[in-house]
């Protein structure tokens, strides 16, 4: 039986810890500074102090990384160096430089970003139908949560733990993946301007495509009342797409016809009848479905890897960049 470890005792840790116990994938082990006696009597499996001492008592096939976003690098590549599998939260690292490390020391191994926005069932279905909707030119949107509000401090705006960003990095990095994933286009430049020290708390993006489309993002951890919206928005010659995923059962297929509202329904990626909702939980899960058959070696569908994630942090520090030099600047 394939066997995980956590390490990271936080709200993202339960989520991958459940969608593991639906898969059927023991925990045996958790590592965390704080709550881990808690968080293992939860699992089940065993506390830990140290990951290094996990993983050397512990015989582990996969190792979730959900931490802050600087020790990702140092304890991905602890257990990569073991020979272990490891699914890390995004953003993937702190550096492009820590991402390519990370990538290098993945090859061989199973590797996985939790960019689980892309495995939503109606996300999937925008992903497979958008050349219905002709040549994209442009995708707009963006990533509304009142975090600031609700709990102003944390790590997350502590740049010796979350990086050189907050919003960008924590919840842009969702939304870009999502642009390009589904409309199988790359961002090549982009023009940012951030509010906020010593993190930016609000960011508006602008973007240009590789097919000459254009784009908007707004992110903001300071929306009152918005707990998660990611809103994307596609538009192409013949038609567009609307999703929120605080509506995540309800797409806009949109046209010069009247607007065609897409209910989620039994199909790919779905598990339950229309009129049953799926969610964030169910994302995750069938993220992790995809990852654990590769672990074990069987046919899987494509997931995001260490190199999503890398593209993921060249588009947080170029967009970083272009906030501090007020330019376009083009991500590599």
């Amino acid at each position: 039986m394939t066997r995980a470890a956590i390490v990271g005792t936080g709200y993202v840790a339960r989520v991958h810890a459940y969608a593991l116990r639906e898969l059927g994938v023991p925990v045996v082990a958790v590592c965390g500074r704080s709550t881990k006696e808690e968080f293992a009597l939860e699992v089940g499996g065993a506390p830990y102090d140290h990951l290094a001492r996990l993983l050397d008592s512990e015989q582990i096939d996969v190792l979730h990384v959900c931490t802050p976003n600087a020790v990702h690098a140092e304890q991905a590549l602890l257990a990569l160096g073991r020979g272990v599998h490891v699914v890390c939260e995004k953003p993937l690292a702190v550096s492009t430089a820590e991402a390519r490390e990370m990538v290098a020391a993945a090859e061989g191994l199973v590797n996985a970003t939790c960019y689980h926005t892309r495995f939503y069932p109606l996300v999937r279905r925008m992903q497979q139908e958008i050349a219905t909707i002709g040549s994209v030119t442009a995708v707009h949107g963006r990533y509304a949560c009142d975090d600031l509000i609700v709990m102003p401090g944390g790590w997350r705006v502590d740049p010796a733990a979350a990086g050189p960003s907050y919003v960008v990095g924590d919840l842009g990095t969702h939304w870009l993946d999502a642009a390009e994933h589904v409309t199988g286009l790359r961002v090549e430049e982009v023009l940012a301007e951030f509010r906020g020290e010593p993190l930016e708390h609000t960011a508006a993006l602008s973007l240009r495509f590789d097919n000459g489309a254009v784009g908007s993002c707004l992110l903001s951890a300071g929306a009152a009342g918005r707990k998660n919206q990611l809103l994307l928005e596609i538009e192409g010659e013949r038609g567009g797409f609307t999703w929120d995923q605080e509506e995540p059962n309800v797409l806009l297929h949109r046209s010069a016809e009247p607007t065609r509202i897409v209910m989620k329904d039994a199909g790919v990626l779905a598990r339950y009848p229309a009129g049953h909702a799926e969610g964030y939980g169910d994302a995750f899960r069938n993220l992790f479905a995809e990852v654990y058959r590769a672990v074990r070696g069987e046919p899987h569908d494509p997931f995001p890897t260490f190199a999503d994630g890398a593209r993921g942090v060249a588009l947080v520090e170029a967009a970083v960049s272009s906030a501090r030099e007020t330019r376009w600047v083009e991500v590599p």
